[in-house]
């Protein structure tokens, strides 16, 4: 009988540091997934920022920009906010730039990919000030110091020089570009991830 009361005594210890020992793991898993980085899911669209500051009217830096984690970035981006104000949108090696024009659709949210379909990347550099012989994404007022979007404009980035051929396909809406004090800008824009 001393027997049997030492077995169950020695069993139930056991079930018992079992279940504590899976009480103690599920803490950490959940903790794991409050770190983790949230990715924008195809067909979702996100604001974005770029904030930037610089010494004189000719040395703004790039930011670099990771598109489909809707965050600055120095690796793993697909683009660069660079030059005047950084306000110019430019991609990084291995991405693709292209931009689309439409008559009706004047919010980044309502782009499909059927719209965007016959659109070349590669074709472009970079999305700058918009001019007579330069297409841009924004308009430059060089007398009152503004910069305008470029209405129903919109940048196109994908990881292949076609957008039938990209796994990657993001369209870029550019929300507008303020300055406070003499050098310190901030760009918003919207991205909607196609692909």
């Amino acid at each position: 009988m001393k027997l049997l009361k030492l077995t169950f005594a020695i069993a139930t210890l056991a079930i018992l540091g079992t279940a504590c020992k899976k009480d103690a793991v599920q803490p950490d898993n959940k903790l794991a997934l409050q770190n983790t980085t949230a990715l924008i899911a195809v067909g979702d669209t996100e604001a974005g920022v770029v904030t930037n500051s610089s010494t004189s009217p000719t040395s703004w830096t790039a930011v670099g920009y990771d598109l489909l984690n809707n965050v600055t970035a120095t690796t793993g981006n697909q683009v660069n906010f660079d030059s005047n104000f950084n306000g110019n949108i430019t991609p990084v090696s291995g991405y693709n730039l292209g931009y689309y024009d439409s008559a009706t659709i004047t919010d980044v949210t309502n782009i499909n990919l059927t719209d965007v379909s016959s659109v070349t990347l590669g074709a472009i550099s970079t999305l700058g000030s918009n001019t007579t012989t330069v297409v841009g994404w924004y308009n430059y007022d060089r007398v009152n110091r503004t910069i305008t979007p470029v209405a129903k404009r919109f940048a196109l980035v994908g990881d292949a020089s076609t957008v039938a051929g990209s796994t990657e396909l993001y369209a870029v809406q550019l929300d507008g570009v303020t300055t406070s004090g003499t050098f310190n800008t901030t760009v918003n824009f919207h991205i909607k991830r196609l692909k």
